[in-house]
Parts: C-alpha cells; sequence; structure tokens
C-alpha cells in the first residue's frame, strides 16, 4: 500500500519516512561509491558516513529486517542499476543496487539482505559481492 507523501526530502539531505519515523541517506552506497560491497565493507561504509556526519547525524546504521521490508513497497518504482525496476520511492537516488545488506544475522553467520526487485530476504555469506551495497537508515530522535 503506496501511502502518498510518506517520503520527504530534506535540505539537510536525508529522506525522512514520516509513516515509520525514520530517515535514510538519499544513495546507497553504489550509488556513492560506485563499489559493490560485501557485510564487512558495508559496515566500513556505515562508519565513514558517520565520521563524516552524512546528513549532519552521526548515528547512521544498516536496516533490520522489518526495516527494509516496510522500506520496500511493491507500488512505488524506481530504477536499479541494470535499469530494472526495484520498488522504493523515487526520491531515493536512480540507478541503486538490487540487493541491500541488512544488519540481521543468522545462527549459520550468514547476512540477510533484502532484494529491491522483489522483496525477498535471504542470508548469504558475509563475503558476498553480487550486487550489495548499504542503504543507510536511522531513527528520528
Amino acid at each position: 500500500m503506496n501511502e502518498q507523501g510518506r517520503f520527504h526530502d530534506n535540505s539537510s539531505g536525508v529522506i525522512t519516512d514520516t509513516k515509520y519515523k525514520m530517515h535514510w541517506l538519499p544513495k546507497d552506497s553504489w550509488g556513492d561509491l560506485g563499489q559493490w560491497r560485501n557485510y564487512d565493507a558495508a559496515l566500513a561504509y556505515v562508519m565513514l558516513m558517520n565520521q563524516v556526519y552524512a546528513g549532519g547525524f552521526s548515528d547512521w546504521r544498516l536496516p533490520s529486517r522489518e526495516e527494509a521490508e516496510n522500506f520496500y513497497d511493491t507500488e512505488l518504482n524506481q530504477i536499479d542499476w541494470e535499469e530494472e525496476v526495484v520498488h522504493i520511492d523515487r526520491l531515493f537516488v536512480t540507478k541503486c543496487a538490487n540487493f541491500m545488506w541488512l544488519k540481521d544475522i543468522n545462527k549459520n553467520g550468514e547476512v540477510g539482505r533484502i532484494n529491491l526487485r522483489d522483496g525477498e530476504v535471504d542470508f548469504v555469506d558475509r563475503n558476498t559481492l553480487e550486487h550489495q551495497s548499504a542503504r543507510l537508515i536511522r531513527n528520528i530522535k
């Protein structure tokens, strides 16, 4: 269900999700750096964005599975790096990665990712580079 006006672009360079009271960075790490990220490199990207106070904040993190599933919306359409449709708001920078790392780790040490093309969540080896990126989120305080 698409919520009209749910996402708002802010002058500080972040996007506010008014339904879930979260901030998102408009670019993922692929759009920002042009490099795929394994999980450890995604965590390094989180540290970098916190060190540079992206959007004026230093508490960015990877989203949980629930947050990523809330971010994904079949009624929204944006274009990823392969010109395929991903189901995120058009306020987010186009040409993004189709896989987004999650902070969730299963009992086998595999890390979660969501496919923004179909909303499927799976768990993969932390060294996987297959079109993964970090898309950062923070709670609004």
